[in-house]
């Protein structure tokens, strides 16, 4: 089953059912493409605006990178339940090369929510400070949601990890991700502390 061929009522149907997927990695993916949406919104509220002559050059620029961004996220959604279904079949197996294989697949997939939803953040930034000023909430919203999804993948990160037998593995994933989200988050925290004074 692919959710984003189904309806949003569907997918959060499922989520909150008593059912194996979708789970929170995947929640995690699907909030981090809705904040990009809404940062799209705020892109496209500016792309032709009277007023934002200057800027549509590198508004153009920005919504070609976001697109990209919401479309990898939107392929995560189901990349995540594809993964935990296929670790799920591997641990009935008890074949331990198999799990653990299947177990990094559920690892590398919220790994590349937080680097997607990581590269989203810089635009973002920018969009903050050229967008239609009518669409500064969207843009606030935008990089919450980015914020949710990317510490949500983290919990995700964070409790498969503590399954892997590649302890080398292990560890530099946790190195890896615990700088780049200190220093993804500050931006995020302080881009929305100066648009939302300028509401």
């Amino acid at each position: 089953m692919k959710y984003t061929n189904y309806s949003v009522g569907k997918y959060l149907r499922d989520l909150s059912a008593k059912l194996p997927v979708p789970g929170g990695g995947s929640a995690a993916a699907l909030v981090s493409a809705l904040g990009v949406s809404c940062l799209l919104k705020a892109a496209n509220f500016t792309a032709g605006k009277k007023g934002y002559e200057k800027e549509q050059s590198e508004v153009k620029k920005i919504s070609k990178k976001l697109i990209a961004c919401r479309l990898t996220l939107t392929a995560l959604i189901d990349e995540d339940a594809k993964a935990y279904t296929g670790f799920s079949a591997a641990h009935k197996t008890k074949n331990k090369k198999e799990m653990a294989a299947a177990l990094r697949k559920t690892i590398v997939v919220p790994c590349k929510i937080i680097e997607i939803s990581s590269v989203a953040v810089f635009p973002a930034l920018r969009l903050s400070k050229i967008c239609n000023k009518n669409l500064l909430s969207d843009v606030a919203c935008g990089l919450s949601m980015l914020r949710a999804g990317i510490e949500s993948a983290k919990f995700n990160i964070d409790v498969n990890l503590k399954f892997a037998a590649d302890y080398r593995f292990a560890e530099k994933t946790k190195v890896k991700y615990a700088g780049m989200l200190k220093t993804v988050l500050r931006d995020i925290e302080n881009t929305i502390e100066n648009v939302t004074g300028r509401l």
